[in-house]
């Protein structure tokens, strides 16, 4: 290479080399002859500092001019380059450089990072304008140029003979600075052609190491020799004599991105090196620039076939496709486009690829053998399919940190499944990949060509996964083609909204303006499968995303997607608890007392014996909303639960799509709204995080102070690093204002920021007589709909008192002959008339009522109680949706147990949950507390996670305090 390279120099000093698209889009180009002086000056510079023959220097960078110039400095220096993945975290990235250090006589030497980058550069340039050679007097220059500028601006004006002497002084010193800069360019030209002339291509070019998705990353040392043949056997089947562009959009840190850089330089060609791969530019440019010459992985080919609106694509050369098996709709899809697309195979360990086939519409599958490689089947099948080993021009002679594996005759195995039938490779997998399921072979590599040919499936990765009763069975991810307007993955649409009915084709409902959810579309998926594949093939589980996590080179992050699949929730049992607990003393409110407090504790454990609770907060009668609690355990029993427990999630919020999907279950949020929440718990349990980090709650107080107040009163600090407590409010009952007071002051006394009196008509003095005790207290009103537009004096009176807000004040089924029948009218008629806010809550039952009540700009405040919307995840949205209107948000109380009031201060760490919530002790309430540790408001303050429960709701049942106020239980299992 360096031959070829030196050889360009000479004949073509100033053409471009390569030319550089950074970040941003802009064009740098760098000429033949400044690329080989910078090479050459950074190989010296590096030597300067300790760098030797033979020692090792890693590169931690992304794709940039510095990575080019370091590849032919390390030909011109006689080192080698340590290919880091820029993409890795620091962790791993020291690892790997640790890995190559504790192999016997390995060094390295320095260390290059974007960090030093620009340092280094810095000093190459120097060096080539003399000033490394003249480092001191550069520094004592530049210390002293700014005095004497100073001095010459300021001086009187000088004679003639002076200005004379001075010009010469200064004629002198150009001389002399221009034979220092002669001077170095001149050494660095003698140092890159002696370089050149003892250059040793059998020498060790590079270190790079295999991505580890099948265990721990190999390190694979390639030997100049070994690129440059494996380059010109490539060459000799992709390219011409007729020249031509190449465009290096792959990242440099992979064998498939570093080999372009040697095709050009080997093949007198310049190439276009780009910081990042964006489709549009890449097509811009190559319309452009008339590129020829394009190496890309499956996925940059689908978005440059989503981008190509001017027919590009069918303009190049070649376009090499590599970096996994073929997908036969991208490629269907580039022949359509008329583009010339070459298959190919090859690793690391072969120095890229070893064959290749320019695909047709009669393109099988089979690759020809590039120039010089040989490959032998082990152990064939009765379909000719064995272990593949390779011999050639590019293979490496093994790992630096592990042992390959070979034939006695020297063939590597490269751990792949692969036949070879009339001189043509078919390559199916990784031997790795295939796992026995019921004693029978499974070939993932089959499933995944049955997924790859069904509407709306752009890419998918099938792997077995360990089950009980056949050793393993199939899993699939497919990756679905992008549809316009359709939710992301894992995001259930907006509070209330029902999810497209599953469709015949995913794309036709994409037509039809009903975008499918994940849940929707994998089971369209499946129903396309099953007609095509054994039950022995048939995936145990299949999970759509719009994205398949992707590594830096854009192949499939099979490591990533399994480890994914392990924090699956998949639930086996779902027990009802139904509950019954006495109220210390009997509750008031307008619409009567309360004795009992009856509950449903739902209860769901996973395939590891993992437990999450929720709680169905509905009443024994439709006293407060028409959803009663023997309807929500009928649904729960015969809809929620067997459809959680026939069902595999990712994330808990896809569960509330997958109840809005289902039509027996319209209706009833409350029920949603008992089971979706254990699930979230669950999920916090299974992937060890809480509640509040999951759903993106602000951390402990970040970082305000104990006791730090927020807009209305609220503060979130942390008794502990990790453990963030959040402000509670109290309720009190209706009474006479003497007792109403003294409720108050122990509420106070308790440190609750913020009670709530319940009132009814005639409640006027009993607040008062609050507010002349407690006049810096923030006080809000709960009416229950006590009031009619009748009362309007007295609601004006009770305006007077300055709470913080009234909960529904009016009785919506009484209505005044010259009043308006529409509830959310009325409410905002009646706002126009008050200052305090007047905050909505039983009046919203349905979705419905939901969007009638923001459609009033009036009524901007809302009690959340997260089981009238349905759970977490409907709850989330309408949190966003309420921060971006501006509205005020607060956590509502429903009498319920320590499991709904932690899953309700969990949503006071969320940005825009300013007032303390109604999530007051258990013990103000109820005798027996059925959660462990207990549910506990100290100074009025929240503890979320407390020690040894620092995952999901931060709870679990006491089973002693459960069987005390048990009435009935119900078990679901699969």
């Amino acid at each position: 290479m360096i031959s070829a390279f030196e050889s360009m120099v000479r004949r073509y000093p100033q053409r471009t080399c390569f030319t550089y698209v950074d970040e941003a889009g802009s064009e740098s180009p760098f000429s033949y002859r400044e690329v080989r002086m910078l090479s050459a000056a950074l190989a010296r510079h590096l030597q300067a500092k300790g760098v030797g023959r033979g020692d090792y220097v890693a590169v931690d960078l992304p794709n940039c001019p510095l990575y080019v110039l370091l590849i032919l400095a390390a030909a011109y220096g006689s080192f080698t380059l340590v290919a880091v993945n820029n993409r890795l975290t620091d962790s791993e990235k020291l690892g790997r450089v640790l890995e190559l250090e504790r192999c016997q006589g390995m060094h390295v030497a320095y260390r290059v990072d974007e960090s030093r980058a620009e340092s280094l550069f810095n000093h190459a340039v120097a060096l080539l304008a003399g000033e490394e050679r003249a480092a001191s007097s550069a520094a004592r220059a530049a210390r002293t140029s700014f005095t004497a500028r100073t001095k010459a601006a300021t001086a009187a004006p000088r004679s003639a003979r002076g200005l004379g002497r001075a010009t010469s002084l200064r004629a002198a010193r150009r001389r002399r600075d221009e034979t220092v800069r002669q001077d170095a360019l001149e050494e660095i030209i003698h140092f890159a052609e002696r370089a050149a002339h003892v250059f040793d291509a059998k020498a060790r070019a590079l270190v790079m190491f295999t991505s580890g998705t099948t265990g721990k990353p190999k390190a694979v040392a390639l030997t100049w020799d070994q690129l440059f043949r494996s380059a010109k056997a490539s060459s000799a089947v992709l390219n011409d004599a007729n020249g031509g562009l190449w465009q290096a959009a792959l990242p440099l840190f992979h064998i498939g991105g570093f080999q372009v850089i040697v095709r050009a330089l080997l093949g007198y060609t310049p190439f276009i090196l780009y910081r990042r791969f964006d489709a549009a530019r890449v097509l811009t440019d190559a319309a452009r620039s008339r590129a020829t010459h394009l190496s890309v992985v499956d996925k940059m080919l689908q978005d440059l076939l989503n981008e190509d609106v001017q027919g590009t694509l069918k303009n190049y050369r070649c376009i090499l496709l590599g970096g996994s098996a073929s997908n036969p709709r991208t490629l269907a899809r580039a022949l359509a486009a008329g583009a010339r697309v070459y298959a190919s195979y090859g690793m690391t360990e072969t120095s890229s690829q070893i064959a290749n086939q320019l695909v047709t519409s009669t393109f099988d599958g089979g690759l020809r053998l590039l120039p010089g490689y040989e490959v032998r089947i082990v152990g064939p099948d009765a379909q000719g399919f064995g272990r593949l080993g390779v011999k050639g021009p590019g293979v490496f002679e093994g790992y630096l940190n592990a042992r390959a594996a070979y034939t006695v005759d020297g063939f590597f195995l490269t751990g792949d499944t692969a036949a070879l039938v009339n001189g043509r490779l078919y390559v199916k997998e990784r031997t790795a990949d295939m796992f026995v399921s019921g004693g029978e072979n499974v070939y993932p590599a089959e499933i995944r060509d049955k997924l790859l040919r069904v509407p709306g499936v752009a890419d998918a990765y099938v792997f077995g996964a360990p089950d009980a009763t056949w050793g393993r069975r199939p899993v699939a991810f497919v990756e679905r083609e992008p549809q316009e307007g359709a939710p992301a993955t894992g995001t259930a649409p907006a509070a209330g909204s029902a999810a497209a009915p599953a469709a015949a084709s995913p794309s036709r409902g994409a037509r039809q303006g009903t975008p499918l959810s994940a849940k929707q579309f994998a089971s369209v998926v499946r129903q396309s499968l099953t007609p095509q594949l054994s039950k022995l093939y048939q995936p145990r589980h299949l999970f759509a995303l719009d994205e398949l996590p992707r590594t830096g080179i854009g192949k499939i992050d099979r490591a990533a997607l399994e480890a994914l699949y392990e924090q699956r929730i998949e639930v086996t049992r779902v027990t009802l608890h139904r509950v019954r607990l006495p109220f210390l003393r009997p509750f008031s409110t307008a619409k009567g007392a309360l004795y009992t407090r009856e509950s449903v504790i739902v209860e769901v454990e996973d395939h590891e014996g993992r437990i999450g609770l929720g709680e169905c907060v509905a009443f024994p009668t439709d006293w407060y909303l028409p959803e009663t609690l023997d309807q929500d355990v009928r649904v729960l029993q015969d809809v929620l639960a067997p459809l959680v427990l026939s069902e595999a999630y990712l994330h808990p919020s896809e569960v509330s799509a997958s109840f809005a999907a289902c039509p027996a279950a319209a209706g009833f949020p409350l029920a949603q709204g008992a089971l979706e929440p254990a699930l979230w718990d669950l999920y916090g349990k299974i992937v060890g995080k809480p509640l509040w980090q999951l759903i993106g709650g602000t951390a402990p107080a970040q970082c305000q102070g104990a006791g730090a107040q927020g807009p209305l009163g609220s503060a979130v600090t942390s008794h502990a690093a990790t453990s963030p407590s959040v402000p509670a409010g109290a309720v009190v009952g209706i009474g006479s204002p003497a007792d109403t007071v003294a409720a108050v002051r122990r509420c106070v006394q308790a440190g609750y920021r913020r009670v709530k009196l319940k009132v009814a008509p005639g409640s006027l003095a009993a607040v008062r007589a609050v507010r002349d005790a407690f006049p810096q207290l923030m006080v809000t009103l709960d009416a229950n709909q006590s009031f009619t537009e009748q009362h309007l004096d007295e609601l004006r009176a009770l305006d007077s008192c300055g709470t913080a807000g009234i909960e529904e004040p009016l009785d919506l089924r009484r209505i005044a002959t010259s009043t308006s029948s529409d509830a959310f009218e009325r409410l905002a008629r009646l706002q126009r008339s008050l200052r305090t806010p007047v905050c909505l809550d039983e009046s919203i039952v349905t979705a419905a009522d939901l969007a009638r009540a923001l459609s009033h700009p009036e009524l901007r405040c809302y009690a959340l109680k997260l089981a009238k919307l349905g759970g977490v995840q409907p709850s989330l949205d309408f949190v966003r949706l309420a921060r971006s209107r501006g509205l005020r948000v607060w956590m509502g109380g429903m009498y319920d147990t320590g499991v709904s009031k932690r899953l309700h201060a969990a949503f006071e760490t969320l940005p825009g949950i300013d007032a303390p919530g109604d999530i007051g002790a258990t013990a103000r309430y109820f005798a027996t507390d059925i959660t462990n540790p207990p549910h506990t408001a100290e100074r009025g303050m929240v503890t979320l996670n407390r020690a040894g429960h620092t995952h999901g709701l931060g709870c679990d049942l006491n089973r002693t305090a459960l069987a005390s106020v048990l009435v009935d239980r119900i078990i679901i299992e699969r």
